[in-house]
């Protein structure tokens, strides 16, 4: 699956006093031999930035309330998962080295290929970041091209590439093993039962009106037969007649006044005050509600919108079910009301397309994240001397 390589450039970022003299030695190195490859020091350094910014984040999660910018802190004397701060980032840096060099063999090994417009892209980006003049690279860094910015980090413009190379073969690899039609890929009972469990579609809008209908009314007519769409329309037009109603009350109640606090105010325009105040007549236009499926939306199990008490009652009707559900919110003093038909999720292909595609992804993630992981730790490993030069509290001062 595609490791994000805005993520690797932000970590990539944060690693900026590595010294220029260790900067020169980086692009001239290979701190690792992989199975007979060697990893440039480029591409060592960023898989270190990445375990540098995991090791982080893992910490944060163990230690929430670990206070990073207390005098004397480091993160050196800290420690991941039972180790040392520095040999799980060492652990880690030496793994995605592996897991790098597993994707692009494991890509050949299948016989893919990068379609020629991800190519062109990739050439554009890095082309863009070493001769473009960059207005971040000049506030933050002080350079004029982020290029040169990289360089300075001992990140040359073929290890800059060559990442960006792997994480689209990483992507394409897994849509190829794991995707729709792969020989990995998510059963459909498998995706059916993670869409009931996970996900709901449904047909709702809020219920606003002061007078008229009822919401139970809405309901009733959707519940008796009448399609969602037909009674959305109504309950539509009904809300644009009283928006309409409230501001033309409005504006004659504002012409009224102004009429009543003119100096020199005369009977002929007292008259005018007064007809002012009378009723206004209304007028609004047919309102057009968007096609049947436009109308569906899907609701996740773990969502808090409209409200998380909203999703929970959602969840608890049954396909079919037409419901008024009431939520009051703490802290306000008024109630929200929605009318709400609940379909049948298994039925909305088209509209759960790109649910399911997200749904593979989950189901499958772990296991292709394992898939490359064992391939990587196969392969023989060889440290050359010059790894010793990456020290990581270089790249701990964010």
């Amino acid at each position: 699956m595609r490791r994000s390589i805005r993520n690797t450039l932000l970590t990539v970022l944060c690693g900026a006093l590595i010294a220029g003299s260790a900067s020169c030695a980086f692009s001239q190195t290979y701190p690792l031999t992989i199975d007979g490859e060697k990893i440039r020091a480029g591409i060592y350094v960023l898989e270190q930035q990445n375990a540098v910014g995991e090791a982080v984040s893992k910490l944060s999660d163990e230690q929430p309330d670990l206070d990073t910018s207390a005098d004397g802190f480091s993160y050196l004397s800290q420690t991941v998962e039972g180790k040392s701060f520095s040999d799980w980032v060492n652990d880690k840096t030496i793994e995605n080295c592996r897991n790098y060099v597993a994707v692009n063999r494991l890509f050949d090994q299948y016989g893919l290929t990068l379609p020629e417009d991800e190519t062109a892209k990739i050439n554009s980006n890095v082309k863009q970041a070493w001769t473009e003049e960059n207005m971040y690279a000049q506030y933050y860094y002080g350079v004029s091209i982020l290029g040169e910015y990289y360089e300075g980090l001992g990140i040359g413009e073929q290890s800059f590439k060559d990442v960006q190379i792997e994480s689209s073969k990483r992507s394409q690899l897994f849509d190829h093993l794991y995707g729709e039609g792969g020989e990995l890929a998510a059963t459909q009972e498998e995706i059916n039962a993670k869409l009931v469990s996970d996900y709901a579609t449904v047909n709702f809008f809020p219920y606003e009106l002061e007078s008229g209908d009822s919401a139970q009314a809405f309901a009733d007519r959707i519940a008796s037969g009448e399609t969602y769409e037909d009674v959305y329309r109504d309950y539509a037009q009904a809300l644009a007649y009283q928006d309409a109603a409230e501001e033309a009350a409005q504006a004659a109640a504002d012409a009224a006044a102004a009429a009543e606090s003119a100096e020199g105010e005369t009977a002929e325009n007292t008259d005018a005050a007064a007809e002012s105040t009378e009723t206004p007549e209304v007028e609004v236009q047919q309102v057009e509600v968007a096609e049947k499926d436009s109308l569906v939306q899907i609701i996740e199990k773990d969502s808090d919108v409209p409200s998380e008490e909203f999703v929970k009652q959602v969840f608890e009707m049954n396909n079919g079910d037409v419901k008024v559900i009431t939520v009051k919110e703490e802290g306000e003093d008024h109630e929200h009301v929605y009318v709400v038909q609940k379909l049948d999720i298994l039925t909305m292909t088209e509209i759960t397309k790109g649910t399911v595609d997200s749904i593979r992804t989950s189901l499958k993630s772990d296991e292709f994240t394992e898939k490359v992981k064992s391939t990587g730790a196969g392969y023989s490993l060889t440290e050359d001397s010059s790894k010793s030069m990456y020290k990581i509290d270089k790249l701990l001062d964010f």
